[in-house]
């Protein structure tokens, strides 16, 4: 049986997942670090690929060329484009990626998740009478961090959840021929603004930038405060569903195929 590959883009995502699939053994395949837990016969590979699509790329290539692995998981946080609360499950129908001016374009690419899987997925949220949104994902190259923004990209896309992983992971996966599917949780929402402008971080001179913008705007301070402690009601639904996960992947394993 091809173990399950869990893609995260954060330790704090991989961390969550721990909590519910605790890992005891490491392998390196080059140069990723790749952890990897059991529940029954199942082995599953929980991988941290870094946050953005070209790190997702890159990492999903060098694990799927060198280890066989019955689906593809993209799990993590993800910001709501439609009403809802922290914590929500979001289940992918499909997924396609838009480029940095997502302004002014809709998706493309679309790749569907693999319908069976998704049901299994759904049936385990479903029983456990946890909330649950349902439909298309899209994934970007940047933070959209401004509520307009979020607004604008689900006029234009009419998609459910906004991350920026899985379009990636998907596209490798089925480069590969491997069943994808995705889960995460709601961490920030359609109408609210985050704290900052989180994209100052993931360049290599923008630390600075984004500690001066803090200072210049204390309240930027009370802004993080909130999306930490959404974050960690993200991040305990997130291992709550993977719990329940594992534990139903070892009665019926058709959840993974």
């Amino acid at each position: 049986m091809d173990p399950i590959a869990i893609f995260v883009a954060t330790r704090w995502e991989l961390q969550a997942v721990q909590r519910a699939i605790a890992t005891d053994r490491v392998t390196t395949i080059a140069g990723v670090r790749c952890q990897i837990g059991h529940q029954g016969q199942r082995a599953y590979w929980l991988i941290q690929t870094g946050v953005g699509p070209a790190a997702a790329s890159a990492v999903a290539e060098k694990v799927l060329k060198a280890q066989p692995m019955s689906l593809v998981l993209s799990t993590g946080f993800a910001c709501a484009l439609i009403p809802a609360q922290v914590g929500d499950l979001i289940v992918g129908t499909a997924v396609s990626s838009v480029p940095s001016d997502e302004m002014g374009t809709t998706g493309h690419g679309s790749i569907l998740c693999d319908e069976a899987v998704r049901s299994g997925l759904l049936a385990v949220a479903e029983d456990a009478g946890m909330a649950v949104r349902v439909g298309t994902i899209v994934s970007g190259p940047t933070v959209v961090w401004q509520a307009e923004g979020k607004r604008r990209l689900r006029r234009l896309t009419d998609a459910t959840g906004l991350d920026m992983e899985s379009a990636a992971l998907a596209s490798v996966a089925r480069e590969r021929g491997v069943p994808m599917a995705i889960v995460r949780t709601v961490s920030d929402l359609v109408d609210e603004d985050l704290p900052l402008d989180f994209n100052l971080f993931l360049r290599p001179t923008g630390w600075m930038k984004g500690i001066w913008a803090l200072i210049r705007h204390p309240t930027g301070f009370v802004g993080l405060n909130r999306l930490r402690t959404q974050s960690r009601v993200a991040a305990d639904r997130l291992t709550e569903w993977f719990q329940l996960y594992a534990k139903s992947d070892i009665e019926s394993p058709r959840l993974s195929r």
